[in-house]
């Protein structure tokens, strides 16, 4: 039996299963093989791609949720912090464009444990989903939504400075707060707290990260079910 693989940011996916070749390693067994040439060279490169693509959203995208996992989510800020840090370090650089804000809300489910201890995980499961679909269905389509763990979610905001973060931060701890969860015969009411931190020309991706995390921290702190900004 034969397996020939691709590989996409080292994981190994079987793709094609043919008999002794002796090509671990190709793209497909077709050059060993042309009477397993059943569909045409631009079909097969399109089925490739789709599948490439699919398996590459199964790599960045949270299981439970189906919002970005923490790979999928930081391999696009990265970019996006580095191209707003440039601009606002270089303002008179480019002027076509552009995107001179970028802004990351941490948000965190309030007392998830004891959502889990109460009700059980399944429960738990349901209001980190609700609250991912909340995020998600309340902002842009350009913003970046993404599970960072547990029960945290990052947002980056393309082009929200901080003020602007601070408002759509608090419009979303509101729906948050007023969306009941219905588990089985019970009603869950959850809530959230906010960190939000806006990027600088002197801030990386892991500072700003840092910030809203900080930020976070301080909203758990000072009571829960709150938007804090960093300092």
């Amino acid at each position: 039996m034969c397996f020939s693989y691709i590989t996409i940011d080292d994981a190994i996916v079987n793709i094609y299963k043919y008999q002794t070749c002796q090509q671990v390693g190709a793209i497909t067994c077709y050059f060993c093989y042309p009477e397993a040439m059943a569909t045409t060279d631009e079909q097969r490169i399109v089925e490739l791609e789709q599948e490439i693509t699919k398996l590459r959203s199964q790599l960045t995208t949270d299981e439970l949720t189906k919002i970005l996992n923490r790979k999928g989510l930081i391999e696009i800020l990265r970019p996006w912090a580095r191209e707003v840090a440039y601009q606002l370090a270089n303002p008179d650089r480019r002027k076509a464009l552009i995107v001179r804000a970028l802004s990351l809300v941490f948000v965190d489910i309030d007392r998830f444990k004891g959502i889990n201890d109460r009700y059980g995980h399944q429960a738990g499961d349901l209001a980190l989903k609700t609250v991912a679909k909340i995020l998600k269905e309340n902002v842009r389509e350009i913003d970046i939504v993404g599970r960072y763990g547990g029960e945290e979610i990052v947002l980056g905001l393309i082009g929200a400075n901080l003020g602007d973060s601070k408002k759509i931060s608090e419009h979303l701890r509101k729906k948050i707060a007023d969306t009941p969860i219905k588990f089985r015969d019970q009603i869950i009411n959850v809530t959230a707290s906010f960190g939000v931190a806006a990027l600088s020309a002197d801030l990386n991706l892991d500072e700003l990260i840092k910030r809203a995390d900080e930020a976070l921290y301080r909203a758990k702190e000072t009571g829960r079910n709150k938007v804090v900004t960093a300092s």
